[in-house]
């Protein structure tokens, strides 16, 4: 039986907190109970920066109220997230500090990544068949993500720190000082989709699945019955439909479907990102699915499998994204791929003695694809420099902690007690710093293998014996210079892991040059 059998979800959006009650059984997931209350906590985080004491109060009265009906299933264990709203408030930890006290509950805040990997693998099972060249696109309160799918595979992610929550506040602070805010919207969400080439590759989409928490109100814009899962809309009735209310205020929107000012922004806001998407792609329909990040967490909760399919993705994913950034600050990419299938196989070697684990594989991967950007910026100090690109990079699926550790992996706040810049480097655990020296290690050693980005040697054997590491390699060029820096990184390599690694050399090119 799966472990879990009932489980309850509880979101805490910009607008909206939502609590989904689920049951696996044995097909699918079953919806048992869904309950909703507005906040005001996305309002006044976008406009003030911090959640006021009233909504903190108000918050706590919601998820007591949630809890109690959460034990009326039967359910032992409430999984309680946040996202962009709570991420972004300047009081955050007291917040959470005061939920944790009163209600005995604690929240995970969702990074950016951590949450458009989620809500996007969710979307991949939603049931649509997709095309050759589809486009996802979340559409979040605080964030937008995108992924392109070529052929069902992931060619390129993408995030932009925008969302329909904050393109209505910013519409209505707007109006409050100009008379004229109608091409505004449209405007602003031009300056991310169009201000780097990459972008432009999400154009070339043959589809578009445009997913949301609350589909609803467009919908019924039109006259589209709703349904669970996925439904498609014409791109003209949708362009008409935005042309027509292009020049509406928000107020006006609100008196004319009855809704209420949030809302009214929230629908303008989305109108606008569709009708970019649109006139970007030329597709001629659109395709829609409701879903939440209580509905993806549900199903990663519930689902057999899921858990395992997401990872996959995340991976992927991660991968992907940092290949983009690598080729974006013009790496080395032969050897980055080079110096990658010799580190995860060290790393492989060493994986059951130090108990390292899948995803610090995925991190090691991460620093060896992106050891060489500070390359990019033309520094004196090639490592600080690359550290500084990948701690701030948006990387799919990776939470702020992750980035940062894939950063000190190839630049470590410190080595063997002596710290480099440790203020610099970020706030990480002595379990972490102790993490990313070992992963830096083995990153030096590969990396010290192709120190003239000739890919000489071909990797043949890894024999862990005892306290000593026999690198086996085939070559056919001169190996001198690579051995000679070998030594300064073996030398790091048994300082760390108290192993000392050497060079097993099969000259193929002397033997080679005997024979003739």
């Amino acid at each position: 039986m799966h472990k879990y059998k009932i489980a309850a979800v509880i979101d805490i959006g910009s607008s909206v907190v939502r609590m989904h009650i689920s049951q696996w059984d044995g097909k699918m997931v079953m919806t048992l109970d869904k309950l909703e209350k507005p906040t005001q906590i996305g309002k006044e985080v976008f406009s003030t920066g911090y959640i006021s004491f009233n909504t903190v109060r108000s918050l706590s009265t919601i998820l007591s109220g949630f809890c109690k009906k959460a034990q009326e299933y039967g359910v032992t264990i409430v999984h309680a997230i946040a996202s962009t709203a709570m991420r972004e408030a300047s009081n955050r930890a007291y917040v959470l500090d005061h939920i944790l006290t009163h209600n005995k509950l604690e929240v995970h805040v969702l990074e950016d990544a951590e949450g458009s990997a989620l809500i996007i693998n969710a979307m991949k099972n939603s049931g649509y068949t997709l095309t050759k060249k589809m486009l996802l696109v979340y559409g979040g309160t605080g964030t937008t993500d995108f992924e392109l799918l070529k052929n069902g595979k992931i060619a390129l992610t993408h995030s932009i720190q925008t969302g329909f929550l904050k393109i209505s506040e910013m519409l209505r602070e707007a109006a409050d000082v100009f008379k004229h805010t109608d091409y505004m919207a449209e405007e602003y969400l031009n300056m991310f989709l169009m201000r780097e080439n990459r972008i432009k590759d999400l154009w070339e989409a043959d589809g578009i699945l445009l997913g949301a928490g609350d589909l609803q109100p467009l919908y019924k814009l039109c006259k589209v019955k709703f349904e669970d899962g996925v439904i498609s809309i014409p791109a003209k009735t949708l362009l008409d439909i935005y042309e027509s209310y292009r020049l509406l205020s928000i107020e006006r929107i609100c008196k004319l479907h009855n809704i209420d000012i949030q809302q009214g922004g929230i629908l303008y806001a989305m109108l606008t990102l569709i009708a970019a998407l649109l006139r970007f792609t030329k597709v001629k329909k659109l395709f829609c699915v409701q879903l939440s990040i209580a509905d993806a967490m549900m199903n990663l909760l519930l689902r057999p499998g899921a858990r395992k399919g997401h990872d996959e993705n995340l991976r992927t994913g991660a991968v992907i994204s940092a290949l983009d950034l690598a080729v974006r600050y013009r790496c080395d990419m032969n050897h980055c791929s080079y110096i990658t299938d010799i580190a995860l196989s060290l790393f492989e070697k060493l994986r059951k003695v130090f108990g390292f684990s899948k995803r610090q594989n995925l991190l090691l991967h991460i620093a060896c694809i992106l050891h060489g950007s500070g390359y990019y910026t033309n520094s004196s100090d090639i490592q600080e420099a690359a550290f500084n690109l990948v701690k701030d990079a948006h990387i799919y699926g990776l939470c702020s902690r992750e980035t940062l550790l894939a950063a000190n992996i190839i630049a470590p706040q410190s080595l063997l007690g002596v710290t480099r810049n440790a203020l610099n480097k970020g706030t990480l655990a002595s379990d972490d710093v102790l993490f990313a020296a070992k992963m830096h290690a083995i990153l030096r050693l590969a990396n010290d293998m192709d120190c003239s980005h000739k890919q000489k040697a071909k990797l043949h054997d890894l024999i862990l014996e005892d306290d000593s590491l026999t690198i086996s390699v085939k070559i056919q060029e001169d190996f001198t210079l690579e051995q000679w820096i070998f030594r300064e990184s073996a030398s790091l390599f048994q300082e760390i892991f108290g192993i000392t690694p050497q060079l097993k050399i099969n000259n193929i090119y002397q033997q080679e040059g005997k024979n003739k």
